[in-house]
């Protein structure tokens, strides 16, 4: 599904789909299912839906939306090898802690590097100048650098990133993005993760609750499964600013 700038009745599509009103026309569906408007059908790739033929500004205005994390690494890597510049990768530093010794040798660090916890950066952290990002947790409120804000790469050093924000107040203003040591507390394994790594990740493909507080001129939802309920649907939807025309 994508949606982008035009259409006049997309407030009121969109304000029946908040309220509940819409439904399927397809008797043997959920009391859940609704109807989606064919003109917000995608029939091709959704990323060159979306992302094909467009400047490098259009692309800051743009986006895919999952229901679930798991679902956007791919995209947003394809999206980055699109970009010119060479890929710098940044590796995490790891470490495990537990009350008993033994269970903490059980897991060798090739595993621990592979676990992603929610709201943690990847081990791997693959990143290009000129690449949209998103920081993951607030660095600082009065900077604007909080959970979710969105950035331009602009220079990628051994210890910091210098990156411009996108939007609000602040658009415009750089600012470095250091490392930080974070411990997170769903790993399902009976040890204690200790994650260094620039707290960012990026952001061509998010999850639909990520992108709660965000709009953009160009959206693209990818259901590969029903969302969880109705409102991460209106959710998803009202990211952008009105239906597409075709």
């Amino acid at each position: 599904m994508k949606t982008n700038a035009n259409g006049q009745d997309f407030p009121k599509w969109l304000l029946q789909l908040g309220s509940g009103f819409l439904q399927s026309s397809l008797d043997d569906l959920s009391e859940d299912a609704i109807d989606i408007p064919e003109a917000c059908m995608c029939n091709n790739s959704m990323v060159s839906n979306i992302f094909d033929n467009c400047t490098a500004e259009e692309m800051k205005n743009r986006v895919i939306l999952f229901p679930k994390t798991s679902d956007c690494s791919a995209v947003n890597e394809e999206i980055l090898r699109r970009l010119p510049p060479e890929t710098k990768t940044y590796l995490s530093t790891d470490s495990i802690t537990s009350d008993n010794e033994e269970e903490a040798q059980n897991y060798p660090m090739e595993f621990i590097n592979s676990l992603t916890p929610s709201g943690m950066p990847p081990h791997h952290l693959n990143l290009k100048v000129g690449a949209i990002i998103m920081l993951l947790r607030n660095l600082s409120i009065t900077q604007a650098l909080c959970n979710g804000t969105l950035l331009e790469v602009l220079q990628l050093h051994e210890h910091s990133i210098e990156a411009s924000i996108i939007s609000g107040s602040h658009s415009h203003t750089r600012e470095l993005i250091p490392r930080i040591k974070l411990t997170p507390s769903n790993t399902n394994i009976p040890c204690i993760l200790h994650r260094t790594q620039f707290l960012v990740c990026l952001s061509y493909s998010m999850t639909i609750n990520k992108a709660q507080w965000q709009s953009f001129n160009r959206v693209g939802i990818h259901l590969p499964e029903p969302c969880f309920t109705r409102g991460q649907l209106y959710v998803a939807f009202s990211r952008a600013r009105a239906m597409n025309d075709g």
